[in-house]
C-alpha cells in the first residue's frame, strides 16, 4: 500500500509515517505540506491513498482533494480533521474522499483506516459518525410531521368513530371534501384501512387536540 501523508505539521507527518513504517505492507512514498504541492506530488507517484488534512496554508485539504478528485476520479483520500462541527463534516461528506479520520485518533485509528480505505470500504471516526447520524435524524421528517392542522382535526374525529357525513356536519364541510382528507390521510400515513389509520394515530399520539387554532378553510 503506497501513500503519501499531506499536513502541514512536521511533527504529524512524521508522527504517522513512524506508525506506517510499522507496518511491512504500508509504505510512505511522499510528504507534501499543503494542498497544492498534494496535488502535484499526486500527479507524479500515484499512490494507491492519499492521507489529507483539512486546514492548510496555501492551499486547504478539500480544494485540493476537490482538484484531485476531478482529475483522477478513482483516487482514494482520507481526510484527517481537527474539526467535529456539522459544517466541517457537511463540506467533508460533499466530496466523494474514502474516508475522514479526527486528527485527535489519527495515531491509534490510522492503520485501521488505511486498511478500511484499501478495501474500498468507506472509513468514518466513530465521533463523527455520531455527528452524521444525529444530522440524519434531524432531517428525517416523519410521515405525521407533515399532516395539516385540518388533517389531524379530521383524523381526530375518525380515531372518535365518527363516519364521514358526521364530520362533514361537525367541521361545516361537505362529505367529499371529507372523503378527500380521509383519503389523503391513508395515503400520507401508508395505512390501508380505517382500522390501520386509528392504530396509526394512537400509536403517535395524534388521537387528541394538538392545541392546533380553529380552522375557517380547508
Amino acid at each position: 500500500m503506497r501513500i503519501i501523508i499531506v499536513d502541514d505539521h512536521t511533527l504529524l507527518r512524521s508522527g504517522l509515517a513512524a506508525v506506517a513504517k510499522l507496518e511491512s505492507d504500508i509504505e510512505v512514498v511522499g510528504e507534501a505540506s499543503n494542498g497544492l504541492e498534494a496535488i502535484e506530488l499526486f500527479r507524479r507517484l500515484r499512490p494507491d491513498i492519499v492521507v489529507m488534512d483539512v486546514t492548510m496554508p496555501v492551499m486547504g485539504g478539500l480544494e485540493a482533494s476537490s482538484s484531485i478528485l476531478e482529475e483522477f476520479p478513482d483516487a482514494k483520500i482520507l481526510v484527517m480533521t481537527q474539526h467535529e462541527e456539522q459544517s466541517f463534516l457537511d463540506a467533508i461528506l460533499e466530496l466523494d474522499i474514502a474516508g475522514c479520520i479526527g486528527k485527535r485518533a489519527a495515531g491509534e485509528e490510522f492503520v485501521s483506516a488505511l486498511r478500511a480505505v484499501e478495501r474500498g470500504e468507506f472509513y468514518l471516526h466513530p465521533a463523527l459518525a455520531r455527528i452524521a447520524l444525529r444530522s440524519q435524524r434531524r432531517n428525517v421528517v416523519e410521515p405525521w410531521e407533515t399532516l395539516t392542522p385540518r388533517e389531524r382535526e379530521i383524523l381526530q374525529e375518525i380515531v372518535a368513530g365518527k363516519k364521514n357525513a358526521q364530520i362533514a356536519r361537525d367541521l361545516y364541510l361537505s362529505a367529499k371534501t371529507v372523503e378527500w382528507h380521509r383519503s389523503n390521510l391513508m395515503s400520507k400515513l401508508d395505512t390501508h384501512s380505517v382500522a390501520e389509520l386509528v392504530s396509526y394515530a394512537i400509536a403517535h399520539n395524534l388521537a387528541q387536540d394538538g392545541g392546533a387554532e380553529p380552522i375557517d378553510r380547508l
